[in-house]
């Protein structure tokens, strides 16, 4: 849990208007006081009355002459401590504090010695050398007993024990001071311990409460109590206390800010707002997948652990079996243990995430399924679809390469036909043109015949169709001549179709036109089969491993060090996917609905799958990385 130390000037202020006031109040010595002393005398009263006037310069070198000359003088001592305060109020802390260190060792019997005592360990402090001033507080707490001082000790060590991330060392010595202190302090001694308590879980309050003997501070530390209740998502709770701190302190100059509180959180689920769910299928027939899922869970916690100011996040997976009944109890088993979020499934039917938008789970889900983030307002995705793969094939091609007229050769099944239709819908609606779509059976070999007729061969032209020979020369003869009438062939297939296909159109003289594939061609497999018949083609993939990004670097170095091989894009979106809530929780949502709506409307996150950010209808907006076949390798396309 992150302590954040109060701030040190609110003590020092105090230290130095004090000094201040001591000074402002004294009387500049009178020229006739002055001149009936001795030389030693008269010197020290010159200083003082430079130092009453408030001409520092002229006092500090006053003073130090007066040092100089009269060094067991019995006005040394607080010429040494003032001459320290003048240091101070320069910036000048080493002088200073070799200043107080010869005032405390020579004079320890003078009037200023405690002060000094003070005003060294706050020097140590000041200079954010808190584990020196704490050494010096309990060094000096025996010799200081004069009453003010040893509250203004005690303030300061309530300080120091902040800074070094003790905060309930550091309530505990406020509460201390607070039982000495005069009623003029006790309303800023109250606010240090509430802003204390900001970096306090419910559990650590609840065992201050007992030391807390009077009305103040466990006024205080009950409404700390009931806020903190309030923030760890256990909002009934939080409302039984604050009412209860409200019943017996109802004129309590914080009971505002306690009714504000109730009205907040009247009418919010209980969650815990630092537990994140996981379904995965770590048994049956998708279990790969879960396991590979599972590499991503561990990365996103190994590497936000380590990052400046994280959130102590617990992570609940839940086996999901590879089944939907256990998928349901999945959900259920998470919503029980109070989740304010969840991640997955990897594959569900409609009615698990129906049952997650019943729950008010925010699910952040992994499938390519059609239409489930319009199930509820919940359920966000964050996964590649073959919607997002055409928009980004298509919108490179036309804007990019100015290719304009484009043709289809797809497989009869149901993942060509979608991509068909996905990719057709896309190049219309940016203005281009299909000039020939034609399909083949799933399981062929051979593709001469959809190719012979996406290039007008399968049935030539009769002789008086055709284009009669230029001036001069004879009708050619023998075969005729494919035409071509696009810049660009979309084959929605899987490499190894591909690795068949791409030889045989230059077989058949389908020459000098852009490929293009869908994330399946992203494989080794592709260049193994069709050679240098694949370069050039355009890819998009979800994730690529030699990608420029340097999130996507760093994670990759990472993950192969962890597992001895590369990620792959479940592994990266599963992580993508928890950083991003693990940044959502920074913000501190008291419910589910407000982590909902940090996730819809928050700033786009920089994850190793790209930029992140969610579309009025909660899909994610991540374009899909860009590859081109360059030689025998994979390169990235750069925006």
């Amino acid at each position: 849990m992150k302590c954040h130390a109060l701030p040190a000037r609110d003590l020092w202020m105090l230290f130095f208007l004090l000094l201040l006031f001591t000074a402002g109040c004294a009387k500049a010595p009178q020229p006739s006081l002055i001149d009936s002393k001795s030389p030693a005398d008269q010197a020290f009263l010159l200083a003082e009355k430079a130092y009453a006037e408030g001409r520092t310069q002229e006092a500090s070198e006053a003073y130090t002459r007066f040092i100089q000359h009269h060094p067991d003088h019995e006005n040394t001592p607080t010429a040494l401590f003032k001459l320290s305060t003048l240091h101070i109020a320069q910036g000048n802390v080493s002088q200073a504090q070799g200043l107080l260190d010869t005032l405390i060792r020579s004079f320890p019997q003078s009037k200023p010695y405690q002060e000094a005592l003070l005003a060294r360990c706050n020097l140590w402090y000041t200079d954010q050398q808190a584990s020196r001033a704490l050494s010096c507080i309990r060094e000096s707490e025996a010799r200081i007993v004069q009453p003010d001082l040893r509250i203004r000790l005690g303030l300061l060590r309530a300080d120091t024990l902040a800074a070094l991330n003790h905060p309930v060392q550091a309530t505990e010595s406020l509460i201390q001071i607070l039982q000495e202190a005069p009623r003029s302090l006790h309303s800023l001694i109250l606010e240090k311990i509430l802003t204390l308590t900001e970096s306090l879980g419910p559990d650590a309050l609840t065992s201050l409460v007992p030391s807390a003997r009077k009305p103040e501070p466990a006024a205080t530390l009950n409404l700390a109590l009931g806020l903190r209740l309030a923030e760890s998502g256990r909002y009934r709770s939080a409302e039984k206390v604050l009412k209860e701190f409200l019943s017996a302190h109802p004129f309590h100059t914080k009971a505002p800010l306690a009714k504000d509180m109730i009205a907040t959180i009247a009418h919010k689920e209980e969650v815990d707002p630092l537990a994140i769910g996981c379904l995965l299928p770590l048994s049956g027939r998708f279990e790969p997948f879960g396991l590979q899922a599972l590499r991503g869970v561990e990365m996103a916690m190994a590497l936000y652990a380590q990052a400046p100011g994280a959130l102590p996040v617990r992570i609940l997976i839940e086996d999901t079996h590879s089944d939907e009944t256990a998928t349901a109890q999945a959900i259920r088993t998470l919503n029980e243990k109070q989740v304010i979020a969840a991640i997955g499934p990897l594959a569900a039917n409609p009615e698990s995430f129906q049952l997650a938008s019943d729950l008010h789970i925010p699910l952040i889900t992994l499938t390519q399924q059609e239409g489930v983030t319009r199930i509820g307002p919940g359920i966000f995705r964050n996964f590649m679809t073959p919607a997002m793969q055409v928009q980004g094939l298509v919108s490179h091609a036309m804007t990019k390469q100015n290719l304009f007229r484009f043709a289809i050769l797809h497989p009869d099944d149901t993942y060509g036909q979608n991509f068909r239709d996905l990719f057709w819908d896309a190049v219309e609606n940016m203005g281009g043109r299909i000039t020939g779509v034609e399909s083949y059976p799933a399981r062929s070999t051979d593709f001469s015949e959809p190719i012979r007729r996406l290039t007008g061969l399968h049935h030539p032209p009769p002789k008086d169709r055709q284009p009669p020979p230029t001036h001069g020369q004879e009708r050619e003869s023998g075969p005729p001549k494919p035409i071509i009438q696009f810049d660009a062939l979309f084959i929605p297939d899987s490499a190894e179709r591909a690795g068949l296909i791409l030889p045989q159109l230059a077989y058949n003289d389908v020459e000098g036109v852009r490929l293009l594939g869908t994330n399946l061609w992203h494989s080794p497999r592709l260049m193994q089969m069709a050679g240098a018949h694949a370069r050039g083609a355009l890819i998009p993939t979800g994730f690529f491993v030699e990608s420029t990004l340097p999130q996507t670097r760093e994670f990759v170095q990472h993950f192969r060090e962890t597992y001895g091989e590369d990620p792959g894009y479940l592994e990266a979106v599963v992580f993508d996917s928890l950083m991003l809530l693990f940044h959502a929780l920074e913000q501190k949502p008291f419910s589910r609905t407000e982590l909902r709506e940090i996730l819809q409307k928050g700033a786009p996150h920089e994850g190793v799958t790209g930029v992140i950010l969610f579309s009025e209808t909660r899909e994610a907006l991540t374009p899909p990385f860009l590859l081109e076949i360059r030689g025998s390798a994979f390169r990235e396309i750069t925006p």
